[in-house]
């Protein structure tokens, strides 16, 4: 028993010796959990290493997070008002097409007539504050002038200016075909005039002839009475027919 006692002691001695060399070099190399943080505070890429630090850096984080936080706030509001913005100027422009294909219904070329188209195009006028375009109305009239075309007028919209084609091409379609109507109606006038013309010269001629003819018996004198009746009633026939071919005194 003495022999196993001693050797229990040894092992024991052993045992504390090892405990004890292990307690120092923990003693010696613990971890600094508990000591404070650095004045100038943690580098970039360097984790915490003590409950202090882990400490200031959530602190430094949760403060970080509070002004991200409000600048996304404040960018998420500024988002939404231009986003809003965004969608009032799509609805605008939209509008403005619809004006130039349709015209403007508030804007009428002629005032007074209801059925008048509406004004298709207007010049566009710069907001000083965005320098954008000003799509804003007033009754739904924009603040810019409506384009003028070439007669003066303001140009409707894109269908009303194909209408007033349209209707252009007809129109010159029926002033043609009435100048070729007119053109046959020349030429038929004109055949007339010159068969006209063919007739007065005949009848000049036949004039002339019987003028000539009574002429002579004017001065003719017959001593048979009977030529000298026959003489007269052939003058009263031939004066009778210059009166009908328009001379009043043969």
């Amino acid at each position: 028993m003495t022999a196993i006692g001693k050797l229990l002691a040894v092992l024991t001695l052993v045992v504390g010796l090892g405990i004890l060399t292990w307690s120092v070099g923990i003693y010696v190399s613990r971890p600094g959990w508990f000591e404070k943080a650095p004045d100038g505070g943690i580098d970039k890429g360097n984790n915490p290493v003590s409950f202090d630090q882990v400490k200031v850096e959530a602190e430094a984080l949760t403060r970080s997070a509070a002004v991200a936080g409000e600048a996304w706030g404040k960018h998420l509001k500024l988002l939404e008002e231009r986003e809003k913005y965004r969608v009032a100027r799509k609805a605008a422009y939209a509008e403005r097409l619809r004006w130039a294909l349709k015209g403007n219904p508030n804007d009428k070329i002629d005032k007074d007539n209801p059925k008048s188209p509406g004004k298709g195009f207007y010049e566009p006028v710069v907001d000083p504050a965005s320098k954008l375009y000003d799509l804003t109305t007033v009754a739904g009239i924009p603040k810019g002038k409506a384009v003028l075309g070439t007669d003066g007028s303001p140009l409707p919209g894109l269908d009303g200016l194909l209408d007033s084609l349209v209707g252009d091409v007809t129109a010159m379609q029926e002033l043609n075909k009435q100048i070729m109507d007119g053109r046959k109606e020349y030429d038929k006038i004109g055949v007339q005039v010159a068969a006209t013309e063919v007739r007065a010269v005949k009848m000049g001629v036949i004039r002339d002839s019987v003028q000539a003819e009574l002429f002579f018996l004017s001065t003719f004198e017959v001593n048979v009475f009977e030529t000298r009746e026959t003489v007269f009633r052939r003058e009263r026939q031939l004066r009778s027919s210059l009166k009908v071919l328009g001379i009043t005194d043969p």
